[in-house]
C-alpha cells in the first residue's frame, strides 16, 4: 500500500539516499518518490491518501467509499454482508474504487466459494494448517476457519519443571492474542497468578516457589484445552445483554448478542473485558462499582461501531452499586463519586442503554 502513494515535491527531496556499488565508485543520489515504509509519517500518509480517494469517489462508489472508510485497518479489509449479492457488490465497488488510486486488492478470502468464483488463484489468500488439520487464515491476528466460519485459538505451553519464572509466565500470557476477550476468563486466571508473583517480589528469572510453580504448571496443562474452543464469526443481534461481576481477586464484564433465527433463540458471546483487582485491598462493593464502569465503557465502544441497531441491557447483581447509580455522585466520597460518573457517562447520550 505504501508504494502506491506518491510523495509530492518538494517533500520528496527529504527522501534522498546515497548509494554506490563499490568503494571506488562515486556516490549516486537517489530520490524516493513514494511513501517509504518505516518512516514516522508513512502509516498516516497512506491511510490519509486512501480516505481522500474514498471521499473523491464517493459519488461513483457510495458503498465502496463507506467500506473503505469504516472496515479497513491500515491495508487489511474485513467486511461482509447479509447476502452473497451484497458481498459481491461490496467487493466490486471496493476493488473499483481502490483501482482509481492504483491500489490493487489481493489475498481475497471468504466463507462462501461463490464469492471467490471469478477471482484467480494468484489473488486468493493461501491457507495455513491448524493443529487439527483445518485450513485456516489469519484475520488481524485472529485464527479464522473460513469453512466453518469460526474463530479458533491455539496454545502450545512451554513448561520447564522447576524453571518457571516471572519472565516465562509473562511471555506465556503475552503470546495469547485475544482482543475480543473470548477466552478472557482463562487469561484472567493467568494474570491472577502473575500478580501473586509480583506480590511475592520475585525477580524476573528467579525460580518460582513450589506452591506457585505447581499452580502455574497446572494452569498451562489445562490451558491446552483452548484448542477445542471455537466461536462463530457472524453474530446477528436483536438485543445486547451485558453482565458484570467482581470478586476480591478480579472483576470482569461481558456482552452477549441475542437473536432469533428460524424461531429459535440464539445467544453468543460478543466480547468481554476483565481486570485483576489492585494490590491495595478494596471492598467488594467498590470493585463492583469499578466493573460497572468497565462494562459501561465496553458497551459504549460497541455502540460506537453502529454494527448493531438494538438496545443494550446491563446487569449487575450488586444492590449496593445499583443504589449508588440511582443517586447523584456528589452524595458520596471521592472514590465512589468518580467511578459513579464513569459508569453513567457513556449513557448520557445513549437512551438505549440501561443498568438493571
Amino acid at each position: 500500500m505504501y508504494r502506491c502513494v506518491r510523495v509530492a515535491a518538494p517533500d520528496n527531496m527529504l527522501q534522498c539516499i546515497l548509494w554506490r556499488n563499490s568503494p571506488e565508485d562515486e556516490f549516486g543520489v537517489y530520490k524516493l518518490d513514494t511513501v517509504t515504509y518505516g518512516t514516522k509519517p508513512a502509516v498516516f500518509l497512506a491511510i490519509r491518501a486512501k480516505h481522500q480517494l474514498a471521499s473523491d469517489e464517493s459519488s461513483s462508489y457510495p458503498l465502496g467509499a463507506q467500506i473503505v472508510m469504516r472496515d479497513f485497518y491500515v491495508d487489511d479489509l474485513i467486511s461482509g454482508g447479509n447476502t452473497v449479492e451484497e458481498v459481491l457488490e461490496i467487493r466490486h465497488q471496493t476493488t473499483s474504487l481502490l483501482a482509481r488510486g492504483n491500489f490493487r486488492s489481493r489475498k481475497w478470502c471468504s466463507n462462501s466459494q461463490e464469492i471467490l468464483g471469478d477471482i484467480p488463484d494468484a489473488d486468493r489468500e493461501s491457507f495455513l494448517k491448524f493443529d487439527d488439520g483445518s485450513n485456516i487464515t489469519k484475520a488481524l491476528g485472529l485464527v479464522w476457519d473460513p469453512l466453518k466460519d469460526s474463530f479458533l485459538f491455539a496454545f502450545t505451553p512451554r513448561i520447564t519443571p522447576g524453571r518457571n519464572s516471572k519472565r516465562s509466565a509473562l511471555s506465556t500470557i503475552a503470546r495469547c492474542y485475544d482482543p475480543l476477550g473470548l477466552i478472557g476468563p482463562t487469561l484472567t486466571k493467568a494474570k491472577i497468578i502473575m500478580q501473586r508473583m509480583w506480590r511475592d517480589k520475585l525477580e524476573w528469572d528467579e525460580s518460582q516457589p513450589q506452591s506457585l510453580d505447581t499452580v502455574w504448571s497446572a494452569f498451562c496443562k489445562d490451558f491446552v484445552d483452548v484448542h477445542h474452543l471455537s466461536f462463530p464469526r457472524y453474530i446477528g443481534a436483536t438485543q445486547e445483554v451485558a453482565f458484570c461481576d467482581a470478586s476480591l481477586e478480579a472483576y470482569g464484564a461481558c456482552i452477549y448478542a441475542r437473536s432469533i433465527k428460524d424461531g429459535h433463540i440464539q445467544v453468543h458471546l460478543l466480547c468481554s473485558k476483565a481486570r485483576v483487582a489492585p494490590l491495595k485491598t478494596l471492598t467488594v462493593p467498590k470493585l463492583e462499582l469499578c466493573v460497572a464502569g468497565l462494562l459501561a465503557h465496553l458497551v459504549a465502544e460497541i455502540a460506537k461501531t453502529k454494527a448493531f441497531d438494538c438496545s443494550f441491557y446491563c446487569w449487575s447483581d450488586s444492590t449496593v452499586v445499583l443504589s449508588w447509580l440511582k443517586e447523584v455522585p456528589s452524595k458520596f466520597n471521592v472514590f465512589v463519586a468518580n467511578r459513579h460518573a464513569v459508569a453513567l457517562r457513556p449513557y448520557s447520550h445513549e437512551p438505549s442503554g440501561y443498568f438493571v
